[in-house]
């Protein structure tokens, strides 16, 4: 019985963490292929899938689970929902936006870096070699995929470089912050909420319904369209939530990394993004890091 929960832990972990990718991929074809942007596009994920997930809470998890909101918790929540969903979600697409799914999804696994630089400043300690390690190797993935081997000249556009960076911080914070919380509130209601609460303050920079209804839309962007919602962000999220029941957080981390590694191969295969050897070579620099990461936190745990 154990091991059949494992193993089902495993299989979601493999599927959400795909599908995030491919959702990356997919949200790409959108903003190259059809006149939705990115401020109505994160309003529509975040207020979809925060309806979607919340209800799933509220049908099958609420009795069993009692939240005892007070004004810290409820303080918390609101810093996280904008600080930490919000900025996690619209820092992606933007990055996507300006740039491509591939270098997007990976710069945005440059957030261990912040959660080292983090944890040295509270802690007032000196660097281990193996975080000087990590911090250099991610930086040299960076600039890599940054310059494509000419450091005197850009090969990503600036603003996805800096958006796939801001990406990273905000899912540092995102990945700090979410374990206070979940020792008060369950899981779904969390990410359910949070991006429940971002949808609603996005709908006032983009309202959902100012849709552009006039554009000739062909079966297969509407399509792409609602499946990069409902299965590259609900399903996805609720997958990887609930195999976090089954699974340890070290299997979650190394098994996480099938995101950008699909998101990468969908890119290439499926939307001709073009990437150069040196990016490529960043982009496995980087995932490198991330494995090594997660087996170390096994290590020393």
């Amino acid at each position: 019985m154990r091991n059949s929960l494992h193993i089902k832990g495993l299989i979601f972990v493999v599927i959400g963490a795909s599908l995030w990718g491919i959702g990356g991929t997919a949200s790409d074809f959108i903003f190259t292929t059809t006149p939705v942007d990115v401020n109505w596009y994160v309003t529509a994920r975040l207020t979809i899938s925060g309806i979607i997930l919340l209800s799933i809470y509220t049908l099958f998890f609420r009795r069993k689970h009692r939240t005892v909101w007070n004004k810290h918790t409820v303080l918390m929540f609101a810093i996280y929902s904008i600080f930490g969903m919000t900025m996690v979600q619209y820092t992606f697409m933007a990055a996507i936006g300006f740039g491509n799914a591939a270098i997007a999804t990976v710069l945005q696994c440059t957030g261990p870096i912040y959660i080292i630089l983090y944890a040295v400043m509270k802690k007032y300690r000196p660097w281990t070699k193996a975080e000087a390690l990590i911090i250099a190797a991610m930086i040299a993935g960076v600039i890599l995929i940054a310059t494509n081997g000419n450091i005197t000249a850009l090969a990503v556009s600036p603003l996805a470089l800096i958006f796939g960076l801001a990406s990273g911080v905000a899912l540092a914070y995102y990945t700090l912050h979410a374990p206070v919380l979940l020792q008060v509130v369950h899981p779904l209601q969390l990410v359910g909420g949070s991006m429940l609460t971002g949808g609603i303050l996005m709908n006032f920079v983009h309202p959902i319904w100012m849709f552009d209804f006039s554009f000739d839309w062909t079966a297969l962007q509407i399509i792409v369209l609602i499946l990069s919602i409902l299965l590259g962000t609900t399903l996805a999220f609720y997958l990887y939530i609930t195999s976090m029941k089954y699974i340890s957080s070290t299997e979650a981390g190394i098994l996480g990394l099938l995101e950008p590694v699909s998101a990468v191969l969908t890119s290439v295969v499926l939307l001709n993004v073009g990437l150069g050897l040196y990016q490529f070579a960043g982009i496995i620099l980087i995932l490198g890091v991330g494995v090594f990461i997660s087996t170390r936190k096994a290590e020393t745990s």
